[in-house]
Order: structure tokens, then C-alpha cells, then sequence
């Protein structure tokens, strides 16, 4: 092995040691939607993700005013899609109820961040969902 790889492998090593000794602020609401088991397996196989999770809990999930109206020409969501329950989705009142509560978690729906940032218009107000892209959650 040559001292590139051997020090690729180590800064591996050391971001998965890292992912795992990172205290979860947010636990409990990940266990709310994929169960303990998922948590505990997460914690061996891909700590990484649930760094993600966490952070994104805090940090990714975001409801703004289009007060400039820049994405005016974005089809607005009528219902916003449920990850979990006895419904498939609510209705973008109800949304922005939850929204609004202390309790409120964003993994209950059906959006997650990916490598882009997404936007999305909710229809009949100039509010909109703004999910940030995996590297900016991942620095915060």
C-alpha cells in the first residue's frame, strides 16, 4: 500500500470513528419513524447517515416565505406525502400546523436532502419547503 492510500484510509477510518462517537441530538425522532433497530444497525454499518438524519432534523428542513416570488412558477404541492401512518398525505394547513409545533418532525414526510437543494411551493400560501443539500447539512 502506498502512503496515498494508507492515508485515504486512515481519514476514512477516522470520519466513521467520529460519525460514531457523535451524540444523536435527535434520537428519539428517528426512532419515532424507522424503530431502534434501525437506529442500533445504522450506528455499526452506516454512522454517516445517521449524522445525516440528525442534522437534518435540526438544521435541513426549512419553511420560508417566497416573499420575492421567485419560484411563483414552481407547481405548488396541494397535499404533502406522509413517510408513515394510516394516511398517504395532510393537507398543507395541517402541514404548517405541524410545522409550527415544538414536536414537529420532518423525517414523518416523504422528503429527505439529497446531493442538490430541492424546493418546494405550497399551494394557496407564499410559503414553500426548502430542503438543503447533504454537504451544507453536514457541515453545520
Amino acid at each position: 500500500m502506498n502512503c496515498k492510500s494508507l492515508f485515504i484510509a486512515a481519514m476514512f477510518m477516522c470520519s466513521c470513528l467520529l460519525a460514531i462517537s457523535q451524540e444523536l441530538t435527535n434520537e428519539a425522532k428517528i426512532v419515532e419513524i424507522y424503530g431502534q433497530d434501525f437506529v442500533d444497525s445504522r450506528r455499526l454499518v452506516h454512522p454517516v447517515m445517521l449524522v445525516l438524519m440528525d442534522k437534518y432534523i435540526s438544521h435541513g428542513f426549512l419553511v420560508q416565505e417566497d416573499t420575492e416570488g421567485k419560484f411563483h412558477a414552481l407547481e405548488p404541492l396541494e397535499m404533502i406525502p406522509l413517510r408513515t401512518g394510516q394516511m398517504d398525505s395532510i393537507s398543507v394547513e395541517q402541514f404548517i400546523s405541524e410545522y409550527n409545533s415544538p414536536e414537529f418532525n420532518p423525517l414523518r414526510y416523504l422528503f429527505f436532502t439529497k446531493v442538490e437543494g430541492q424546493v418546494f411551493r405550497l399551494k394557496g400560501t407564499n410559503k414553500m419547503i426548502c430542503i438543503l443539500p447533504q454537504e451544507t447539512i453536514l457541515v453545520k
